[in-house]
Parts: C-alpha cells; structure tokens; sequence
C-alpha cells in the first residue's frame, strides 16, 4: 500500500510540473468546403472555396502547384475572410498563414493541409496571440 500512495504522490507531482501555465491553447480543425466547425477560442472557421491546381496523387507534373482557400473567421460579434496558399508558386514569405483580430482578439491562422480532390478538406490552426 505505501508503495501505491508513494506511485501517486511522484506521478502527480510529475504530472503538474509538466504544465506550462502560460501556453496558449491551438486549435486545430479540419473543415470541409462549405462547411464551419466552431473551435475552444470560441471561433467558427467556414471554408468558402478551395482552388487545388496540384499535381494529383501519382501524376506526371511539370509543376507541383499551389492550392488556396479562402476561409471566412467569426466569433459572436465579428467575422473577416482570409486567403491562404499552400504551394510553391507563391511570391509572399508566408502565404499559409496570417493574423485575424477578431471582437479586440488577434489571432493567428495557419493552414496546415489541403486534402486533395474530391473530398476537399483544409486543415486550420486557430492560436490566440
């Protein structure tokens, strides 16, 4: 019994130092074209289009493409749209992600993956900066 109570008192106090009080929370959702899933910052992210000119799974291509999506961010009192790209004909540092404030919020949106044609899904990260 004391080699129990003994486990539990090491694996808790390990188990709290591994917290980090002042880490943000990500949210991280796929989202397919048109359609909105709300995430834990309390914002809803709706895929508006997804434009996919890349090379298909096990194609020839001379170019590896780019695809971009265009994504509409809202909370309860305020919303804006967003254009993101993912590919190698872009000219910006960092076309995948940018900074949204949203109700006196800024945040920060990434996409992170496009799933290809036909089940189009974008993968967005949502951070509070």
């Amino acid at each position: 019994m004391k080699w129990l109570s003994g486990f539990l008192i090491v694996g808790t106090t390990l188990f709290s130092a591994c917290k980090s009080s002042d880490a943000q929370p990500n949210d991280l959702v796929s989202v397919g074209l048109h359609q909105s899933a709300r995430l834990a910052s309390e914002v809803v992210v709706r895929v508006d289009s997804i434009q996919d000119s890349r090379c298909p799974p096990g194609g020839v291509c001379i170019w590896a493409g780019e695809t971009r999506v265009k994504l509409l961010l809202s909370t309860a009192t305020d919303s804006s749209a967003v254009g993101l790209t993912l590919g190698v004909g872009n000219n910006a540092k960092r076309p995948d992600s940018t900074g949204v404030t949203l109700s006196h919020q800024t945040y920060k949106v990434v996409l992170r993956a496009v799933g290809p044609y036909p089940a189009q899904t974008a993968t967005v990260q949502v951070a509070k900066l």
